[in-house]
């Protein structure tokens, strides 16, 4: 993007926000610790230079971060915003988990071997139809055979911890997931946002669409595509690339 596209976006955002507070031009100018003169050539464009000042009571103002006024879209970037909406409690744990990525992928970077490895989510308790995976411990395993066939489409795995899916997935094997869209056919994770509850699923796309169980196990589910409320009630946390049965220990 331009200098000029990025400050047009700045200047439309920027009065978005002040729209959504309730402000009037000359108090939003006055929160910025600017005259209104200035608060308006912003809006236009006229100035193409923000004070790093201005973007400090920006934040602290609307809670926004300087790059989201820009509209210059990235996925780092959409991760961190999703993150804001989290608790302290959260953020914590999150962080935990990024440090234990971190300190693992520095281990193996010298070796050049940090892509062999993928963080599987071990669920606490019985993996029963409709069950929370909010409770979960993570370790580290070894995928380099199945990074040769499959490269990047395998991003995380879930290590399946009872029968209950039989004779499609049996206890310990890991579930290699790509979390991109899942396509027609594809066996998927959804979770409910209603609940909390996730399930192992087949989508069978059409009107309505249909997420079917795998091995019998548990009722099919419905879902139209056309009903808003119905559509955002899932989360489709991604698909499964293929199932891991080998004697792979994890570290």
């Amino acid at each position: 993007m331009t200098r000029d596209e990025l400050s047009m976006n700045f200047g439309a955002n920027v009065e978005l926000e002040r729209v959504r507070l309730g402000y009037s031009q000359a108090k939003m100018a006055k929160a910025l610790d600017m005259s209104l003169s200035s608060y308006k050539r912003i809006l236009t464009g006229e100035t193409s230079r923000i004070d790093i000042y201005t973007v400090h009571l920006l934040y602290h103002l609307t809670e926004r971060l300087g790059f989201e006024y820009v509209g210059d879209p990235d996925p780092y970037l959409d991760t961190f915003q999703c993150m804001r909406k989290l608790s302290r409690t959260q953020l914590r744990m999150i962080r935990s988990f990024i440090e234990f990525e971190l300190a693992f992928s520095e281990s193996l970077k010298n070796a050049g071997k940090e892509r062999d490895y993928i963080t599987v989510l071990v669920p606490t308790g019985n993996m029963e139809d409709g069950m929370f995976y909010d409770s979960c411990s993570l370790e580290k395993v070894n995928v380099a055979p199945y990074r040769k066939r499959y490269g990047d489409l395998i991003d995380i795995g879930i290590r399946v911890t009872s029968n209950h899916l039989q004779p499609v997935y049996q206890q310990d094997d890991i579930l290699l997931i790509c979390q991109r869209a899942i396509r027609d056919g594809d066996t998927g994770i959804f979770i409910d946002r209603n609940t909390g509850r996730a399930y192992s699923r087949k989508l069978r796309q059409g009107s309505p669409a249909l997420l079917e169980s795998i091995g019998g196990y548990g009722r099919a589910i419905s879902l139209d595509a056309g009903n808003l409320e119905d559509t955002k009630r899932w989360i489709g946390f991604g698909y499964v690339v293929t199932k891991m049965r080998t004697d792979t220990s994890p570290m």
